[in-house]
């Protein structure tokens, strides 16, 4: 019984394939943290301080539509290698987990695939407002041609 105890525990603890696509995404910048995590199409989001103290404050998920286009821009990263160190004041930390794959990178804020991820991701987390806008009120047709000197003064 200790044999097995012990093959089980080696087992589980000599694991070292991820299923699906994780990533760490960190951008740094003057003024600036933003943290991301994804799993598959599973997004946490954590900015400022948050972000500082390793916290996400948000979690949503992606579309179809979006996680293909993730997918697409994360495998630009297949030929990164732990060598990429960013230059300059800000930067993405990155940690891509795929499979058995485990990279960990740097890369200057300059980096358009990044640049594209994080701008993608942004659309994600922006779903965080969507509750509060659909609540303000909607303005009547009336009240946006006055606004524009269109309608009566009432």
């Amino acid at each position: 019984m200790k044999k097995f105890l012990l093959f089980f525990i080696c087992l589980a603890g000599c694991q070292t394939s991820v299923q699906g696509t994780h990533l760490r995404f960190e951008m740094s910048a003057p003024q600036q943290d933003v943290l991301f995590l994804v799993d598959d199409t599973k997004v946490s989001y954590g900015g400022g301080l948050n972000a500082v103290e390793n916290k996400t404050t948000w979690h949503g998920s992606m579309t179809a539509k979006q996680h293909s286009t993730f997918t697409d821009l994360v495998s630009k990263w297949g030929t990164i290698g732990k060598s990429a160190i960013s230059k300059g004041v800000g930067k993405y930390k990155i940690r891509l987990q795929e499979d058995s794959l485990d990279r960990t990178f740097e890369l200057p804020l300059t980096d358009t695939t990044a640049t594209k991820v994080y701008g993608l991701l942004m659309k994600v987390a922006d779903a965080r407002f969507k509750t509060t806008l659909d609540a303000l009120p909607k303005p009547s047709v009336d009240a946006m041609l006055q606004n524009r000197g269109l309608g009566k003064e009432q």
